[in-house]
């Protein structure tokens, strides 16, 4: 792509061999487009086959392109990826719940205490209750916790008990 682009620069403006390089980035965009839309979906079918309820962070994406991190995001292409993976949940009937994600790294999976930490600090260490984990394992419990308290899940758990007892 990168080698592409840069030939369209250096050609004159109005030019047909400009024209066709232009076809050639055109071509090159539709075939990243497709490679990125192809595994979007596949990693949404692997997922949907592995487990019932996906759980993930309710992030603003639209304002995460706008940051520094824009390239990262439009590239990951989470948004997409995000709904691709809701539309196929709900035609398998399956359940994707976005939950709020202010905090799930900084609270204490364990104990629900805040406990402020930069970037930089790939570990947490809680104070309060001595609970050492990866940073990352933290938050992923702290969106879990979070989903448990959701509405169709309670229902589910209603049922489920109901049927045992």
């Amino acid at each position: 792509m990168k080698v592409i682009q840069k030939r369209i620069s250096r050609r004159k403006k109005g030019s047909n061999r400009r024209k066709k390089t232009i076809k050639q980035v055109a071509k090159q965009h539709k075939k990243i487009t497709d490679k990125r839309k192809d595994f979007h979906f596949k990693a949404a079918g692997d997922l949907l086959k592995k487990y019932d309820v996906i759980v993930h962070e309710d992030l603003n994406v639209k304002g995460l392109s706008r940051s520094m991190l824009a390239k990262s995001v439009h590239d990951a292409g989470w948004g997409i990826f995000l709904s691709i993976l809701t539309t196929k949940a709900e035609n398998a009937g399956l359940l994707v719940i976005a939950v709020n994600p202010s905090g799930t790294s900084q609270d204490c999976s364990s104990c629900g205490v805040k406990v402020p930490k930069k970037l930089h600090e790939r570990w947490h260490d809680c104070p309060n209750c001595k609970c050492s984990l990866d940073r990352d394992h933290n938050a992923a419990v702290n969106i879990l916790n979070r989903a448990d308290g959701h509405a169709v899940l309670k229902a589910q758990r209603l049922l489920s008990n109901s049927r045992i007892g």
